[in-house]
């Protein structure tokens, strides 16, 4: 996907603008305005089913008070990118969302790693490297977050790191070697 979104990037905006013009000029605004009503009562069916699942584990004030900073985040956002989506640079975006994607590729990596280095499949050499959970710990909200998004591990084993650091040179040097002219 990622280097989909670099291939993309370029012409993207471009081939939006021109498809939304042909298909407002073939057959007016409503097709335009139906997918826009089906991806929001389809958004509309999935809160409803996560609000239901939250109420049947949290309590009503729980469940009420994230439904609001949700909204309330939705609302902010939407606001946003309505606002900057006319002057957004479609591929700075996608290589600013694509090193994002590395990352959290490279944790996946290193998770998988950890997994196979317990499981004995692959011997973790030094076992840990490092040790930073005196500063930030695995189990803190921070250390949490930070290992579900990017796969932070405050000690990994030499092969954890290797592989993190492996995937994440060899996917940001072919990421950033240029690409070839198309001729044709």
């Amino acid at each position: 996907m990622i280097f989909w979104m670099r291939r993309q990037s370029g012409k993207m905006k471009s081939d939006l603008e021109s498809k939304v013009n042909q298909a407002v000029n073939l057959s007016g605004a409503g097709p335009l305005y139906f997918l826009a009503l089906i991806s929001v009562l389809r958004e509309g069916i999935e809160l409803a089913l996560y609000l239901t699942a939250s109420s049947l584990t949290s309590s009503g004030f729980q469940t009420l008070l994230g439904t609001t900073i949700g909204l309330v985040a939705a609302c902010l956002l939407g606001y946003l990118l309505y606002n900057t989506t006319l002057r957004l640079n479609l591929q700075r975006f996608f290589q600013v969302t694509s090193v994002i994607l590395i990352l959290f590729a490279a944790g996946l990596v290193a998770h998988s790693v950890a997994e196979f280095n317990d499981a004995g499949i692959i011997p973790d050499i030094i076992n840990p490297i490092w040790d930073l959970n005196p500063f930030l710990d695995d189990h803190s909200l921070v250390g949490v977050i930070l290992s579900t998004l990017f796969g932070y591990h405050g000690n990994p084993s030499l092969t954890e790191a290797l592989g993190y650091c492996v995937y994440i040179l060899v996917t940001l040097f072919v990421f950033v070697k240029p690409q070839k002219l198309q001729v044709g």
